[in-house]
Parts: C-alpha cells; structure tokens; sequence
C-alpha cells in the first residue's frame, strides 16, 4: 500500500502541525519524485526561509582565558594558569551563540543528506549552500533522545516543521556501505499506517467546528463487567480507540485501518469465494462499542476508515442497535477532495443526535 507522493505532505502537514496551504506551492509535491526528494525540498525551503529571518538563538556556558573580568572568575583555574600574574584570567559566562539544539539538529541532518544516494542533483547543491551558511553552527549526533529535547514555543514556532522533517530523515536514514555515505530507506507500512492513523486523528481535531461533535481524543478501554478468576496469568490485551469524538449525547468510536484492501476474498481450488469486510477489524470495533455501552449511556457509532486502494468502499449498518460505517478515503485524490471525504465519512452520523 503506498501514499502518492503528492500528497504525502498534505497528510504529513497534519501530522506535523502544520499549515500545508502555505507550503503547498513551494514544495512543488508533484515533481519530488520518491519520499527522499519530497522530504529534503521540504527541509530546505523551511530552512532557507528560517536564516532569512534570522537563526533563533540561546545562551550557552563559556568558560575562557581572558584579559579583565567578564562573568564569575574561575579561581582554581585562575591560580593553577598563573593567571593573577599574567593579569590572565580564566572567567565562567553566559554568550550568546546559534549552536542552539534545534539548529544543531537541522545542520547535521543536512550534513547527512549530502552524503546521501538518490538525492537529486540540483537538491544537493542546495543542501550543501545551506551547510556553508550555517557553518558557524557546531553539529549534534543524532538519536531519539535528541529530537524529544526540543520544546517548541512562540519564538521558535517555525522550527516544527524543518524539526519534524529532520526526525522523519533520521527515521529512515542507514549507513550505506561506503563509508560516510548513507541510505535512505523506503517507509515501511507499519510507518504508513502510523501517518494515517495520526492523520485522522489530527484532520478530525482541527476541523471538528465542521463536525457535530465537541471533544476528541484517544480513549482506553477497561473490560467491563470482566474478572481475572485464575491461571497463570491475566493476558487480556488493552483496548485504545484510535479516535473518540463526542458530544453531549453521542460518542463516534474510529479505528483507522491502512490495508491493501478493506475487502477480504479466499479461494479454494479453482473456486472463488465472494469477498467480506476483514472480520478481526469489525471485532475489535464492536468489542469497543459494547464495552462502552455498559457505562457510558451515550448514543454509541462506530466507523473503519481505510485507504481506497481501486475498490471504494461506502457501507453502513445497523448492528444490535448502533450505526456502523466502513469507508474508504482516496489519497490518490486532490487535497480539497480527501477533505471533502474525510467529513463525508460522518454524515451518517448526524441524524444520531436527539431532536
């Protein structure tokens, strides 16, 4: 299953937190040509516009040699230098300096990328302009501790998205063979799937003023009226909706799903057996669904939400009571057109709230 490239940002954007509108014209999408290109067009036009507004930076500790006093003198280094007689004094400060972490982060990482295969020609050479103009900038070896150092505030607002970008480029980068080169790995389905699922949650939080809903938010479950009477061990898996919406009388359970395909077919022999809905995905839906209804007295709905892989799926039930919807979303769609879909996805939902 895979993400066109095209709009691989647009579902990033709200992954990120990000106003894609603003970026969609300059990144150009349609002519990244695979995740790597897209990626560092992205970083480098973020980080251009960044310098050209000026680095952020922050104050880190000196500790220098100096003729006069500047700070809080070092007396132990001051004396074991033999400072006091050559009016030397070795003086612990505050300097203000670019070698912040965020723009540590963001030099490394366009270090790595121009030692990178499959980079585009023309991108590289923007990738090595922006290392010369933050050359003053010390690198950082990157992790993950690193990346979950960087606390984001008003000032610094718009690191979130060359930040993001570098985390995702660190995500897929390995060592190549060659020595202090690298490449970049395609991303993985598990990876897809985590860009999906945070896709819907973020799509449904930032327009829920256009939705009948009030809250959202990931909700775990506890197994109702269950108890643990014995063997050796309770192995009851824990139950967490990918996205709960809700208002004062009806609550929207959504499990995202990112499959080939929302359709299950088997065969046996030459004989080939009609498709069903993947039955474990329905289960798990409405094992959620009722363990939420023994205490929870809303209006309870449930809806799976795939990619639409060449079969558009649009089907709705009414199981023991509660609406039940399955959709697919076409991400081979424009972005105007997968927001459209996204809130057609709850339209069946609206008659659910009492007159």
């Amino acid at each position: 299953m895979k993400i066109p490239i095209r709009n691989l940002f647009y579902l990033l954007s709200y992954v990120w937190d990000v106003d894609w509108e603003m970026e969609w014209s300059a990144i150009e999408a349609d002519k990244s040509g695979d995740a790597l290109n897209l990626l560092t067009r992205i970083l480098t036009i973020s980080t251009d516009r960044i310098i050209r507004r000026g680095l952020d930076r922050g104050y880190k500790d000196v500790s220098e040699e100096i003729f006069g006093v500047r700070g809080r003198i070092d007396i132990a280094n001051t004396i074991k230098r033999n400072g006091f007689t050559n009016a030397r004094l070795t003086c612990n400060f505050e300097e203000l300096d670019h070698s912040v972490l965020h723009n540590q982060i963001i030099k490394t990482t366009l270090v790595n990328l121009s030692h990178i295969n499959g980079l585009d020609k023309g991108l590289r050479e923007e990738v090595l302009d922006l290392v010369h103009r933050l050359k003053d900038i010390e690198p950082v070896e990157l992790n993950q501790n690193v990346f979950s150092k960087v606390r984001f505030h008003s000032n610094i607002r718009g690191y979130r998205l060359p930040i993001s970008v570098c985390k995702m480029i660190y995500d897929q980068l390995l060592p190549s063979e060659n020595a202090g080169r690298y490449e970049f790995v395609n991303m993985t389905d598990e990876k897809l799937f985590r860009i999906f699922e945070k896709f819907i949650f973020n799509f449904y939080k930032k327009h829920l003023d256009q939705t009948i809903y009030t809250h959202i938010k990931k909700e775990r479950l506890g197994w109702q009226e269950t108890d643990f009477e014995g063997g050796i061990e309770d192995f009851l898996p824990t139950m967490e909706t990918d996205v709960s919406l809700s208002n004062a009388t009806s609550k929207l359970v959504v499990e995202c799903k990112f499959y080939e395909s929302a359709i299950q077919s088997r065969s046996v022999g030459d004989l080939n057996i009609k498709g069903t809905f993947i039955s474990n995905h329905l289960y798990q839906l409405f094992a959620y669904i009722k363990n939420l209804e023994i205490k929870d007295k809303s209006i309870l709905s449930g809806l799976l939400v795939y990619p639409e892989n060449g079969e558009r799926v649009d089907a709705n039930y009414n199981m023991q009571g509660h609406k039940v919807s399955i959709k697919t979303i076409n991400l081979d769609s424009t972005p105007q057109e997968i927001n459209d879909q996204m809130l057609a996805c709850l339209e069946p939902f609206q008659n659910l709230i009492p007159t």
